[in-house]
């Protein structure tokens, strides 16, 4: 490529983002790795028509179903950036990325041998990409928009209740979304979402977690939480083999 042409890719959307992504070391993941990437979806919000472009037709039609438009910018935002990571993990332009979802709506990278997994909450956006049968990854901003002990009956199991219980107010909370953010990472990883009662799913960050039944084809996953700051709090979970976990941010 020519300097010319150097320069020119710079002053694009997908340019600048790709050398933010180099200030940060993000590259494509070796065979034990994850890399996932934490980013502010309004800090890019100037290039948000540039930003539409690099979507296909299905995501530009699911941008144009939000009612708000600042939730319309944080997605069309969120999956433009997960096409440039992808594109440069692949080697692709980012409308070239076969990036395609199974029934269920996990995402799939087919042809290729990556798996890769979004999550956005508020303007907060986590991305994941491993090589790796499976892998998900969810993020939460802090402190939580809703009550989470009246929550607890409806993620927790028993145990999981009792050991949060004992903790006092600040502690608790923040344990609360950790494991929140575990049993959400853990079930994107075995392709079911929430579609799977949590309540009944312990997630601890300790050992190896069998899928539940309806999942039995996926491997056994480990999730745990990611080093956070104090306005969001994340999880990855994926095969034992992925030991090596880089969390680069923008």
């Amino acid at each position: 490529m020519t300097a010319l042409a150097h320069a020119s890719r710079r002053d694009t959307f997908s340019g600048r983002v790709v050398a933010r992504l180099a200030d940060t070391g993000f590259d494509a993941p070796r065979a034990d790795q994850a890399r996932v990437l934490v980013f502010d979806a309004l800090a890019l919000r100037d290039d948000v028509c540039d930003a539409n472009a690099l979507l296909d037709r299905t995501e530009r039609a699911r941008a144009l179903r939000f009612h708000y438009p600042r939730d319309r910018d944080v997605y069309v935002l969120a999956h433009a950036v997960w096409r440039i990571v992808l594109g440069e993990c692949l080697r692709l332009a980012p409308s070239d990325v076969p990036l395609a979802r199974t029934a269920d709506g996990q995402p799939r990278l087919p042809g290729t041998a990556l798996s890769t997994s979004l999550s956005h909450s508020g303007d907060v956006v986590a991305l994941a990409v491993s090589p790796a049968a499976t892998i998900g990854v969810d993020i939460e901003t802090y402190p939580p928009r809703v009550d989470m002990d009246t929550l607890m009956p409806v993620f927790c199991t028993r145990a999981e209740i009792a050991q949060l219980s004992v903790l006092d107010d600040v502690a608790r909370r923040w344990a609360q979304m950790e494991l929140w953010t575990r049993k959400e990472a853990l079930l994107k990883a075995f392709g079911v979402g929430l579609l799977t009662d949590p309540a009944t799913t312990p997630a601890p960050a300790t050992h190896l977690l069998l899928p539940p039944p309806e999942a039995a084809h996926y491997p056994p996953c480990i999730t745990r939480n990611l080093e956070g700051c104090d306005r969001w709090v994340a999880a990855f979970a994926a095969p034992p083999a992925i030991r090596d976990i880089r969390l680069h941010t923008l």
